[in-house]
């Protein structure tokens, strides 16, 4: 947590920042600081978490994460009345997101990285934007649905990930570290995984990439907000970025947002996910908060 100075968070409830009412603080928010002088926001995003984060075939990128970032991008340089506010693109992994924003290689990180009460030691977080789960991948013909009738299985997982950290709860199975949602999805349909464990939104959207190959199965084992990441020491910064935030749920553009990539036919692709917004999301987009209960595994 962190106290802001009286005066921004007096503009902040207000909804609207004068850059002269701001440039004091400036200097306390290294940040604010280099946004302001540099006229660039770096933006990290995923190569492979479709729909949040991807690429398309020119190397774009393009998602729901990233279009929530891009439209973040907008307001910040209207509440700081930048002329300009030049995006650049950096790509990152799962391993390395968290060092990149640590070290100010970025500025925010729009894809699928879960608000933690562990990962809040080393960075920030904005707003969730998607409520996401882990749940299993496994072959068409298999009948297992839950983890715990894996057996000695072959489980893959992406290191570091929440998703690991659900499948060594089972302690019979082998683990089989991939390096992308789509590495795993492929190491089970191909039969060199049984199951890959990993978000939800990553494994329905595969199982629509491999025509019915694999399939999702199961109950969500955690319950996992997804948010964008910030530095962790940039009070201010935070604080405009949550309140875009809360401006983009209460005026429905994020609910639009949503729709484009859940609900419609998918940009680059042939197919629709078909997933409304589940409850917790709903009442996020209602009342909107920077509130979150921490990754409980289920």
């Amino acid at each position: 947590m962190f106290s802001l100075s009286p005066l921004v968070r007096r503009l902040c409830c207000a909804g609207a920042l004068s850059l002269a009412a701001l440039s004091p603080a400036l200097a306390a928010d290294a940040t604010l600081s280099k946004i302001q002088s540099s006229g660039q926001l770096t933006i990290g995003y995923r190569q492979d978490a479709a729909p949040l984060s991807y690429v398309d075939a020119s190397g774009k990128p393009l998602g729901y994460a990233v279009e929530i970032c891009q439209q973040l991008a907008s307001r910040l340089q209207t509440q700081l009345k930048l002329p300009h506010l030049q995006l650049q693109y950096v790509p990152v992994t799962i391993a390395e997101r968290f060092d990149r924003i640590a070290d100010g290689k970025i500025q925010l990180e729009c894809a699928d990285s879960t608000n933690t009460k562990a990962r809040r030691e080393r960075v920030g977080f904005g707003l969730t934007y998607y409520c996401a789960g882990a749940r299993m991948l496994v072959r068409k013909d298999d009948a297992r649905e839950q983890l715990s009738q894996m057996g000695q299985a072959r489980i893959a997982v992406i290191a570091g990930s929440t998703g690991q950290q659900v499948s060594e709860r089972h302690k019979g199975a082998t683990l089989v570290t991939v390096a992308s949602t789509e590495e795993g999805a492929k190491a089970v349909a191909q039969g060199r995984a049984d199951a890959f464990v990993s978000d939800d939104i990553s494994l329905i959207d595969q199982a629509k990439v491999l025509k019915g190959a694999v399939k999702v199965v199961g109950p969500r084992m955690s319950v996992e907000p997804l948010a964008p990441l910030v530095p962790k020491n940039a009070p201010e910064f935070q604080a405009l970025i949550d309140q875009a935030m809360k401006d983009m749920y209460r005026d429905g553009t994020a609910r639009q947002i949503y729709r484009k990539w859940f609900e419609q036919p998918l940009p680059t692709r042939d197919y629709a996910l078909d997933l409304p917004p589940d409850r917790l999301l709903s009442d996020t987009f209602r009342r909107p908060d920077s509130f979150v209960t921490d990754w409980t595994v289920l």
